[in-house]
């Protein structure tokens, strides 16, 4: 890198990073000591490192246990881009660390995949993610069961609702308890009030009764409805015969 070259990073030191040592292809990084006026509990002064151009197969785990191999134990790493290249912040826990980290040389190649840290990419990276998405057949079924049991609970609770609830209608009575005072007793109630709750057990009472059940019933019904027309037409009748009587102007 020429002298053109850094003078034209704004502050931003460079490296290396490839996959594994069989990769030849190898992408660079820059970074700097990242620093605002405002302070961040997430991003601390003199602990974290902002990094750019980081290469989608980069993930989180490998670029942590690479940082701390080099620098020191690393905190966290925050990625703000998740497509394509991106960029992160590198949280160290000492400030030390992030001191080797500016210090580590432009020429400096950081490989992620080593034989004590193995990393998938490609094709194996997506088939171990779609292995690790498919749930065993245990797992499945203790959450099937463990669903199952919480629904036949909420169903016996509601059948035990509606009977406590049908059992206080066929009483008729409610018991409303409240917290009084001794010597406190209840108003009197009012006829009005009365009144109101006859009619709604007589209207209940109705609303048990079977009306037009049995045969006779129906008979008896017909017979009255029978008998409540002729009753009506007989009125009539005498109604018409009384206006007709009564009528004054006489053409004929």
């Amino acid at each position: 890198m020429t002298e053109t070259d850094k003078n034209n990073l704004k502050g931003f030191k460079s490296l290396w990073i490839h996959f594994n040592h069989e990769n030849l292809d190898r992408h660079q990084l820059f970074f700097k000591k990242h620093w605002v006026k405002k302070q961040e509990s997430d991003y601390p002064r003199g602990k974290t490192l902002f990094v750019l151009n980081i290469p989608p197969y980069a993930t989180t785990d490998s670029l942590k246990n690479a940082f701390s191999r080099l620098c020191g134990e690393v905190t966290s790493i925050v990625f703000t881009t998740l497509v394509g290249f991106k960029t992160a912040y590198i949280v160290f826990n000492n400030e030390s660390s992030l001191e080797k980290a500016l210090k580590l040389p432009n020429d400096y190649v950081i490989c992620l995949s080593t034989e004590q840290e193995t990393y998938l990419t490609g094709l194996a990276k997506w088939c171990n993610e779609y292995n690790d998405s498919i749930q065993s057949e245990n797992d499945i079924k203790k959450e099937i069961n463990k669903y199952m049991s919480t629904y036949d609970q909420q169903i016996a609770d509601r059948i035990a609702k509606e009977k406590a609830a049908k059992d206080m209608e066929q009483d008729g009575w409610v018991t409303i308890t409240s917290r009084k005072k001794r010597g406190q007793f209840a108003p009197s109630r009012k006829e009005s009030t009365i009144s109101k709750i006859q009619n709604k057990e007589e209207q209940k009472n109705q609303k048990k009764q079977l009306l037009n059940f049995y045969t006779f019933q129906i008979r008896e019904s017909k017979k009255q409805h029978l008998a409540e027309l002729r009753k009506k037409f007989e009125l009539d009748k005498k109604r018409l015969q009384e206006l007709k009587k009564k009528r004054t102007f006489k053409p004929f």
